[in-house]
């Protein structure tokens, strides 16, 4: 399917393209995650009660709702991740939306979701606590953090949820491609040994409204390669989802919406 020319609404400027960041978020202040934080804040029960009506009976709705009648999505090989049986699994996708990157990993079966996130996330005054409720688990800043970090995500994989994680790190609003990234984020998947999904969010033209429709196009499963060492495994796995992901936008996203252009040196 080839790329149709049409004149994109938007133009942005980037200088970096690893690095610069065109999300809403990117002007707050990282918070320090410490050994203080509570990433274990759903094993009290009145607490876990209240997130999962949030989740289940408010959030998945109206996410459902939302991408429904503003974006008109389509999911395409959306079986896969029901084949997956009952373990958790790790969900890498491009970063290009706000809420539909938020959210839409929860409508793909019917366990949690959660999602890796930098410490501003959390840090949104007034919502802190409801963000995390909703499944947003912040990277640790410090050693004993860090280790409070990697337990909750086993506890989330033995409860057979998913973790989405966006490896290009920065929102890029409606870039129909796929940025560089690092294999940083893939050692959780390797040491684990828990099956890997790619999600690309791809835009397509519409014929009766300005703003695209997406695609989400789900391929996978992935699994680590153990007959390597940890550092090519850990490699093999994020070029198969990075190949994966550039395979799915090259076919499937089909519309510039935004036009994205290096600023000259």
């Amino acid at each position: 399917m080839s790329k149709k020319k049409t004149a994109p609404i938007k133009t942005i400027y980037y200088s970096d393209l690893l690095n610069d960041d065109f999300s809403r978020t990117n002007n707050l202040d990282e918070k320090k995650i410490d050994e203080r934080y509570n990433y274990f804040r759903l094993n009290n029960i009145f607490v876990r009660l209240w997130a999962n009506f949030l989740y289940y009976i408010i959030a998945k709705p109206l996410v459902w709702l939302v991408l429904k009648l503003y974006f008109r999505y389509k999911v395409v090989n959306k079986k896969l991740i029901k084949r997956r049986g009952k373990h958790g699994c790790f969900i890498y996708g491009n970063h290009t939306n706000y809420l539909p990157d938020a959210a839409f990993s929860s409508m793909l079966h019917a366990k949690r979701n959660y999602v890796i996130v930098g410490s501003q996330t959390v840090n949104i005054r007034g919502i802190g606590k409801l963000v995390q409720d909703l499944g947003a688990i912040p990277l640790g800043s410090t050693v004993e953090a860090k280790k409070n970090f990697l337990d909750c995500i086993h506890r989330k994989l033995k409860e057979n949820a998913s973790i989405t994680i966006y490896p290009e790190a920065h929102i890029w609003p409606y870039y129909n491609g796929v940025r560089p990234f690092n294999k940083a984020s893939f050692n959780y998947p390797y040491d684990l040994e828990i099956p890997v999904y790619s999600l690309a969010t791809c835009y397509q033209k519409r014929k009766h409204a300005l703003r695209p429709r997406i695609i989400f196009v789900l391929n996978g499963p992935f699994y680590a390669d153990k007959t390597l060492d940890r550092g090519e495994g850990i490699q093999k796995l994020r070029d198969q989802v990075y190949d994966s992901l550039v395979y799915a936008t090259n076919k499937y996203s089909t519309y510039e919406y935004y036009h994205y252009e290096k600023k000259a040196d």
